[in-house]
C-alpha cells in the first residue's frame, strides 16, 4: 500500500506534528501524574483509600479531562490551518455503505489480536501497569455495577474517541506528507501502542493500531476507526466481567 501524495491535504509542517504530540504527551501525563493526585491531596484523599466507586468516577474525570486536553491541543495548533475545510477529522455515519463492508472485514481480523494479546501474557507475565494496580479488575472483582457501568462508558465512550483522534485523526494523515502510506500506518500504530506504556500490551495495540489506521484509509472517515475501537473495548470489557482474563 504505496502512494506518492499524502492522505489528506497537509497544510502544517514535521515541526507542527511534532507540537501536537509533544503537548499531548506533555498533558495525558501532567493529568494522571500532577492534576489527580494533587486533586485528591486537596481533598484529603488517597487513590488507594476509594471506593470502587471512586476509583471509577475518579478515571471518568481523568478521562473526560484527557479528551478536553486533546481536543483542545488540536483545535489550539491547527485552527489557522482550518483542518476542518481540508477534510481533516471527518466522521461521517452515512451513507453506512461507504464504511460499513470495510469494518465488518476490519473485525474479522480481531481474532488475531485475541491471539496476541494471550500470548503476549505469556512473553510478559510480570509485566505491570505504568498507573499501578489494575484498578478497573479490582472494580470488577467487587461486583459493584455502578463502577462497572462507569468503568464501561470510560472504555467505550471517552478512551476511543479521544485516542482516535489524535492518532488516526492527526498523526496518520499528518505522517503521509512525509513518508508512504504503509510507513504511515506502521508508525502510528507503533505510537499508539507505545502511549500505553505496557509491554503486555503492545503487540495487540500494534496490530489494532495497523488495523483502524487501514480503516481510516480505506473509508476516509474517522467514525468507523471510533466505533471498531469501541467494540473492541466493550470485547475486552466482557472478557473481564465474565471470565476475569486480562488481555489489555
Amino acid at each position: 500500500m504505496q502512494q506518492s501524495q499524502p492522505l489528506l491535504q497537509v497544510p502544517w509542517t514535521a515541526g507542527k506534528i511534532f507540537q501536537v504530540m509533544f503537548l499531548w504527551l506533555l498533558a495525558f501525563w501532567a493529568l494522571g501524574y500532577f492534576a489527580l493526585p494533587n486533586s485528591l491531596d486537596l481533598l484529603g484523599l488517597e487513590r488507594g483509600d476509594l471506593s470502587a466507586r471512586g476509583q471509577a468516577l475518579m478515571h471518568l474525570l481523568l478521562d473526560l479531562g484527557e479528551l478536553g486536553a486533546t481536543l483542545f491541543i488540536l483545535w489550539r495548533c491547527l485552527h489557522a490551518y482550518q483542518p476542518l475545510a481540508l477534510g481533516w477529522f471527518r466522521a461521517r455515519l452515512r451513507p453506512l455503505r461507504s464504511w460499513l463492508c470495510p469494518a465488518l472485514l476490519a473485525c474479522a481480523f480481531f481474532p488475531l489480536v485475541d491471539l496476541a494479546a494471550a500470548r503476549s501474557q505469556g512473553w510478559f507475565p510480570y509485566d505491570k501497569e505504568l498507573w499501578g494496580p489494575n484498578v478497573l479488575e479490582q472494580s470488577l472483582a467487587s461486583g459493584d455495577m455502578v463502577s462497572n457501568a462507569i468503568y464501561f462508558v470510560v472504555v467505550t465512550v471517552c478512551a476511543p474517541v479521544w485516542e482516535e483522534a489524535i492518532f488516526r485523526g492527526f498523526l496518520l494523515p499528518s505522517l503521509t506528507r512525509y513518508m508512504p502510506l504503509t510507513a504511515a500506518i506502521v508508525v502510528s500504530a507503533l505510537s499508539f501502542a507505545g502511549a500505553h506504556f505496557s509491554l503486555q500490551r503492545f503487540l495487540p495495540l500494534v496490530l489494532l493500531g495497523i488495523i483502524f489506521g487501514t480503516l481510516l484509509v480505506r473509508t476516509r472517515n474517522l467514525l468507523p476507526c471510533v466505533l471498531l475501537h469501541s467494540l473492541w473495548n466493550a470485547y475486552i470489557f466482557w472478557q473481564l466481567t465474565c471470565r476475569g482474563t486480562v488481555v489489555m
